[in-house]
């Protein structure tokens, strides 16, 4: 994922551990290199 989307590895892992905030920036491109909406990475799944 860090690749598709132009980031370091450290950057993402400091993402999943809530180290660091992501940029509205870092959304837009972490959402165009998985194809989908902003929105969607934005939206909370309920569980079942």
């Amino acid at each position: 994922m860090a690749e598709l989307a132009d980031f370091h590895r450290t950057y993402v892992s400091q993402l999943e551990r809530c180290v660091t905030n992501i940029s509205i920036d870092g959304l837009e491109k972490l959402a165009m290199a998985l194809g989908v909406d902003v929105v969607e990475l934005l939206t909370i799944v309920e569980e079942a």
